[in-house]
């Protein structure tokens, strides 16, 4: 810590060593945090600096706090749920045969990035228990949160355009989602990165975690287009055309997936975080497995309604019919054309 004397000649002063040691006596048991203010001098001028080495911990030792003493065994009964999940599609994959579209891959492929989060964050927290630092493990739970963060997005992006089950490719506008979605993951994820290695309580903390809520929050709205322009072009098809049986019931699917969509986003970004707001905090572990739950469930809905199968009304379109590539903005311009469909309409 850095002062000036009567003469203004800067004047170090330096503290060699101090120790302190605080027991949380039976009774007083809640939520500390340790704060450091600076009250004097306050002149900003005047910097302060040191190193700070702080040990917390629970009876045993256990160096996790006492609403996260559950999470190593919470985390690794999820990854056994999603293991399950994921053996369960793979052997629908391999089922399926000729019925399995790239779409069913890429699902599969988030299952089992998915996974392996779950597995590696139940090992990261064993770790921060036990010893009180993890950092390892960390970086390998990092690299999976952040792949699954992207994987899931697209998937859903994916589904609600219909790529590789009712039609071949993606045209432009719904590249121009796609890209920026992915982009916004990579914003999202590097700032959930920042926040768990940084101080809670920081300026930069505080930065950080309203931009990973605002880029959430863009990332979850902007999933959402791709599904509502499928639900108008196949109501539109279905009224233009002779095969409205068919396309109700794609729509009838599409508009279960939006719903599901909806339903998902504003369960885990808005319900579970007012109950953590609200909770005591011995118990706010409950909202990881409110979370989780919540995942699993979406996760485990999406495959049954669009599994590789015969029956399933999500199809895949042949290239050779122009009509239903029409239905979906596939035309030679990749815009579905109101004029065309009124046209239809009254011949």
């Amino acid at each position: 810590m850095s002062t000036e004397s009567n003469t203004n000649i800067p004047v170090e002063k330096r503290w060699s060593k101090y120790n302190k040691m605080h027991v949380v006596q039976a009774g007083d048991e809640g939520f500390y945090s340790l704060v450091f203010a600076r009250c004097q001098p306050t002149d900003t001028a005047v910097s302060v600096s040191f190193k700070l080495h702080a040990a917390l911990w629970n009876p045993g030792p256990n160096y996790l706090s006492a609403c996260e003493e559950a999470l190593p065994v919470l985390f690794f009964i999820f990854f056994v749920f999603f293991a399950g999940a994921t053996g369960v599609w793979i052997w629908l994959l391999i089922k399926g045969g000729n019925k399995v579209q790239k779409i069913h891959y890429m699902m599969a492929v988030l299952l089992v990035v998915k996974t392996m989060a779950m597995l590696f964050e139940s090992i990261r927290y064993h770790f921060i228990a036990t010893t009180g630092v993890g950092h390892e493990w960390s970086v390998i739970y990092y690299i999976f949160a952040f792949l699954k963060g992207l994987l899931l997005f697209t998937v859903i992006l994916l589904i609600g355009t219909g790529w590789s089950l009712v039609k071949p490719y993606l045209n432009d506008r719904e590249k121009k989602i796609v890209l920026v979605v992915l982009i916004l993951q990579v914003i999202d994820n590097v700032a959930l990165i920042v926040l768990e290695e940084m101080a809670p309580g920081s300026q930069e903390w505080y930065t950080w975690r309203d931009v990973l809520h605002l880029v959430d929050i863009i990332c979850c709205c902007a999933i959402l287009f791709p599904i509502v322009w499928s639900i108008r072009h196949l109501r539109q098809a279905a009224a233009a055309d002779g095969k409205a049986a068919h396309n109700i019931m794609k729509l009838t699917l599409f508009r279960q997936f939006y719903i599901m969509v909806v339903t998902y986003i504003y369960f885990t970004r808005i319900i579970v975080f007012l109950l953590a707001a609200t909770m005591p905090y011995d118990w706010m572990w409950l909202r990881f497995v409110f979370t989780e739950l919540a995942t699993l469930s979406f996760y485990v809905v999406t495959g049954y309604k669009f599994k590789p199968a015969e029956d399933n009304p999500y199809l895949k379109v042949e290239l050779e019919d122009p009509d239903e590539l029409e239905e979906f903005g596939l035309d030679e311009e990749g815009e579905l054309e109101m004029e065309q469909v009124k046209s239809r309409v009254e011949v």
